[in-house]
């Protein structure tokens, strides 16, 4: 059976825009799963990471996935390989990233993989397009709705870069 997932994608080196094209393009073509819905797209600057980095083009895209976590987190993770990415959590810029945020309503901690996103809610630049998707949707490991973690202040660093007028696919 089919479980509601969010992804967080972003890009921050070379044709930002064009790289979040093609890695939606490619999320199409792993096995068991349906992409949904899309965010739009924004842009926010660069935090977290080691010396000077490039502003960041972020989207969140809801789907269904018949598979499990871990089967999810490998086939993000070879896209990410495919666009030149070495290692997760390389706090460096990147053509693209792929984070699972929710994967149903799943808690998970392994190694691998924590579900839901460790820092979601610490990051408005996830929040935002997130709750752009679903404004209702609560957050599995706190039973609060997210709307409840953002500020109004976390949005003024948020700017819309490119809406999609058909939100669910």
């Amino acid at each position: 059976m089919a479980e509601t997932v969010y992804l967080l994608l972003g890009s921050n080196l070379g044709d930002r825009k064009a790289f979040l094209d093609q890695a939606r393009e490619r999320l199409a073509d792993i096995e068991g799963l349906e992409v949904i819905a899309l965010s739009p797209v924004y842009v926010t600057e660069a935090k977290e990471m080691k010396g000077e980095a490039p502003s960041f083009l972020n989207q969140v895209v809801k789907a269904e996935y018949a598979f499990n976590p871990g089967e999810l987190l490998s086939a993000t993770e070879a896209i990410e390989r495919g666009f030149g990415r070495s290692e997760k959590g390389d706090k460096k810029p990147r053509t693209i990233d792929i984070d699972i945020l929710l994967f149903g309503d799943r808690t998970i901690e392994t190694d691998r993989l924590t579900i839901p996103h460790p820092r979601l809610l610490k990051r408005p630049f996830a929040m935002v397009p997130l709750l752009e998707i679903d404004p209702e949707i609560v957050h599995p490991g706190t039973g609060k709705p997210v709307a409840d973690s953002l500020k109004a202040s976390d949005r003024k660093d948020i700017i819309l870069y490119e809406d999609y007028v058909a939100r669910s696919l």
